[in-house]
Formats: C-alpha cells, sequence, structure tokens
C-alpha cells in the first residue's frame, strides 16, 4: 500500500513519510516527533498500518510489543494539541475504533477527525481502498468525501464536534442528573475548598461554595463553555446546549413512554 499512496508524490501530491515503529518506545517517540513539527506548522494525515486489539491495543512487529489504547490516545493528544486541533488519524486496523473509550472532557480530543473500523477489517479491502482514499483526497482536496467514496465501506469516522456532544451528553446523564447532583455537589464543595486551600471554611465561604457548585452541576450554557477550550483545543463549540437539550429531551420523553 505505501508504494501506491507514495506514487501520488510524482503527480504533485502531498508529501508521504513512512515511519517504521518496532517497539513500543519507537512509536511513542515518532509521534512526540511529531508534535514537535507540528508546533512549527506540519498538519499531518496519520495512518496507523498493523495490527489491534479490542482490549489490548496496537501489536508491533517485529518486537510482539503492545501499545495500550491509553498510551496511544495521551500521545495523539498532545500532538493533536500541537496542531491546534487539526490531525487527522485513520487507524488501518482491527477495532481502531477502540481508542475512543479513552476520552475525556478535561483534555484536547486525540484528532479533529478519526477514521477506523469498529471490529475487525481484512487486508484486502485496506489494499483496495487505502490507495483509493489518498488518490480521491488528492483530487478533492477534501477528506470527509474521500473517506465517504473509498474508507466507509469497512470504517467509521469521528469528527471532534460529534464527539464533543456525545461526551457532554453522557456527562450530563450521569453527573447532572437529579438523584446525584446531591452527592456530586458536596464532592465538588470539598474538591473547591482543597483547591482554594481553606482549611476551615467559614458559613459565609461555605455557603458561597455551595451555591457556586450548584450552578456547575445545572445543565446549561455554562457546561458548554467549560469543557469546549479543553477538548476541543482552542476550536469553539460548532453547537450551543439547547442543541443537547433537545437530545435530552427526547430522551427522557422516550423513557417515560
Amino acid at each position: 500500500m505505501i508504494e501506491g499512496v507514495e506514487g501520488l508524490m510524482t503527480v504533485g501530491g502531498f508529501p508521504v513519510i513512512e515511519k517504521k515503529a518496532g517497539t513500543k518506545d519507537e512509536l511513542l517517540a515518532i509521534l512526540t516527533e511529531l508534535a514537535k513539527e507540528a508546533k512549527a506548522g506540519l498538519r499531518p494525515i496519520v495512518h496507523f498500518d498493523m495490527h489491534g486489539s479490542m482490549d489490548e491495543g496496537l501489536l508491533l512487529a517485529p518486537s510482539g510489543e503492545r501499545v495500550s489504547w491509553a498510551e496511544t490516545i495521551g500521545a495523539l493528544r498532545r500532538l493533536n494539541g500541537a496542531t491546534g486541533n487539526n490531525l487527522v488519524c485513520v487507524f488501518a486496523l482491527c477495532f481502531g475504533l477502540q481508542s475512543y473509550r479513552e476520552v475525556r472532557l478535561k483534555e484536547a480530543a486525540p484528532a479533529y477527525l478519526f477514521c477506523g473500523p469498529p471490529a475487525e477489517i481484512t487486508v484486502g479491502l485496506l489494499e483496495i481502498q487505502t490507495v483509493a482514499f489518498y488518490r480521491e483526497m488528492h483530487l478533492s482536496g477534501n477528506v470527509t468525501a474521500a473517506f465517504d467514496k473509498t474508507l466507509k465501506a469497512g470504517m467509521d469516522s469521528f469528527h471532534c464536534q460529534g464527539l464533543f456532544f456525545q461526551a457532554l451528553l453522557r456527562y450530563i446523564a450521569r453527573h447532572c442528573s437529579s438523584k446525584l447532583r446531591a452527592e456530586r455537589a458536596e464532592k465538588l464543595v470539598s474538591a473547591i475548598l482543597k483547591r482554594d486551600g481553606i482549611a476551615n471554611a467559614s458559613p459565609a465561604q461555605l455557603k458561597g461554595i455551595r451555591k457556586q457548585a450548584k450552578y456547575m452541576l445545572t445543565p446549561g450554557q455554562h457546561i458548554v463553555d467549560l469543557f469546549a477550550p479543553y477538548f476541543l483545543a482552542g476550536r469553539p463549540a460548532a453547537f450551543g446546549y439547547s442543541d443537547l437539550k433537545k437530545v435530552l429531551d427526547r430522551s427522557a420523553a422516550k423513557k417515560a413512554s
């Protein structure tokens, strides 16, 4: 596949650089080096061509070492942050979408756009569609359109905005429901006291902090505004709380019916 992709360079396409990683340290070093180059302006598409496992992450040859999804995504977060949330990742390996179990709202998204298979994928499909994907992207200049015409036959794609939307829905459902809000509020009060170094809070201080905690755990636009700078790494959210509320209301109505 690399020969076919490199052939695009001969017709004025984008530069293609093959990086071989036989060990975990080598892979993480490559991603660290890319992050340094990204700070100087590099905006790469990182294509992973290796084996993947649902539970154990990436398998590297010839060492047989594993790189966990958590380690891989940690390195990609740093790389994506260095690109200003412009990183495109293609995981041409089985179970590539498992990496998104590692999403955290207070950390940068692992990529601006991520493509990978939800389960196993055949080498034959990759051989047919990978070169076609990059050829189409070279011709159209549109990554998502190229994906839809080619790799979509065996992969799914996630955009950071959609991922952020889904992560916020889960956060609100889990942490801002009336059942859990009181318990979460007390934990948040303790965290604020610890953060501010307050050992013996006065009644007035406690009242003010509890009010702050209650506000933070009440669903609203402030939740989107709180997490967007972390997760989207400088990009504004493409939606507001009203969009989230529509989905939450539909889900609540469905459960009640």
